[in-house]
């Protein structure tokens, strides 16, 4: 996107990417692309990203969920809608997105070199000298360029020839950083036993040493070894930067009922079984969960499932809707490797966030990840790429006289 904007405003631009250019996009939505949110107002979109919302305002603004869902329809790319606002081709091809972009940067002129690492950058009189890797890993010839845009994505680990290491090269900080939107492991058996339920959605409230650090909602699925979907990976985005541990868990209230209170599931439940005073007390709560969670959740509070509704007491029947309201879970850990982004990068408060222009480094842009931004899952990643790689494209191919 910075390519092409920087391009379409006439310049000269040049990719460098280590890998396959935009083969990212492919990973993406499960294969499908989920490359953006119906959420339109800048502001109300800027709150789903848990660091860098109030950063990325301006550049919503200027070029919001609207704006690129006018930009890939425009090229030939049909799009719809789906739950919670996702957006995804509507092919259902991740492969689709990748293509358009790919072209339209070839009809602007861009040049891609892919399989072509750059690994150091030096400010030059002029602009910057880009050198980029030769055959065998040595240093290729030095480049010059007025404008450098730096859009490498995230990585927590911070490898070698990161974005994160050339930006602190050009005299940038760089944040403490930790993996993001990641599965979460749990010390119940009862939970790992269910592996593969989804819930459509749910509640979770999360606390540190008796202090909630999260309250969100979502889809949730159980895994193996924990839980997963979109309330596992909010909780885990909200989180990142705690040390989790068997030995310092984070403990997490989920709600199955999340429209009803905690009185108001009480009174929900009891009008049911008076209702219904034959019916097994399984039964009665299938009306809000599944029956295999509802076989767990009996046996958490210690009613048999087969007991009839007119025989469970008025201390079993609060503690079935308790928990209804508050099923408590142990995470003690982050599932490795599950991370889908990186929380923390280059610091916000050293770049404009009306350009995406480096405040230390004239001439030097950034955009994505790399940026200390990260943020739910749903498309709103993808849509902080577009943005701030439209708003660094634009500065960088148009560049403003300096004092």
């Amino acid at each position: 996107m910075a390519a092409i904007t920087a391009a379409g405003a006439g310049a000269s631009v040049v990719v460098y990417d280590s890998g396959a250019p935009g083969a990212t996009i492919l990973r993406t939505g499960g294969g499908r692309c989920n490359l953006a949110n119906a959420v339109f107002e800048a502001r109300q979109l800027a709150d789903n990203y848990p660091r860098g919302g109030a950063f990325l305002v301006s550049a919503f603004s200027r070029f919001g969920a609207r704006e690129t869902l006018d930009w890939f329809q425009a090229r030939g790319v049909p799009l719809v809608e789906e739950q919670e606002g996702r957006v995804f081709p509507s092919s259902g091809r991740a492969a689709d997105v990748r293509e358009v972009l790919l072209a339209e940067a070839h009809r602007l002129g861009v040049r891609i070199r892919g399989g072509t690492a750059v690994r150091r950058v030096e400010r030059s009189p002029g602009g910057f000298s880009l050198f980029p890797m030769g055959p065998g890993g040595r240093p290729g010839t030095p480049q010059q360029f007025s404008a450098v845009v730096i859009a490498t994505g995230g990585d927590w680990k911070n490898p070698p020839g990161s974005g994160y290491r050339l930006a602190a090269s050009l005299g940038h900080t760089v944040t403490p950083m930790a993996p993001s939107l990641t599965a979460l492991l749990v010390s119940e058996a009862w939970a790992r036993g269910l592996a593969g339920l989804t819930l459509p959605r749910a509640r979770a409230r999360a606390f540190v040493a008796g202090q909630k650090v999260a309250d969100e909602e979502g889809g949730l699925l159980f895994t193996h070894r924990g839980i997963s979907g979109p309330l596992a990976f909010r909780i885990s985005s909200r989180t990142a930067f705690f040390k989790i541990s068997p030995q310092a868990p984070l403990l997490v209230s989920v709600s199955l009922a999340p429209d009803l209170s905690p009185v108001q599931a009480e009174n929900d439940l009891r009008q049911s079984m008076a209702a219904h005073p034959r019916q097994a007390i399984l039964t009665a709560i299938g009306r809000y969960i599944p029956r295999s969670l509802g076989l767990a959740l009996l046996g958490l509070a210690g009613v048999k499932p087969d007991k009839a509704c007119s025989q469970v007491t008025r201390t079993e029947r609060r503690g079935v809707s308790d928990r209804l309201c508050g099923l408590p879970l142990t995470v003690t850990g982050r599932e490795k490797g599950s991370e889908m982004v990186s929380a923390g990068g280059v610091a916000l408060d050293e770049v404009s966030p009306a350009t995406m222009e480096s405040r230390i480094a004239p001439g030097l842009f950034f955009c994505g990840e790399v940026l200390d931004i990260d943020g739910f899952t749903g498309g709103f990643n993808l849509q902080a790429a577009w943005s701030t790689g439209y708003l660094a494209g634009l500065g960088a191919g148009t560049p403003l006289p300096r004092s």
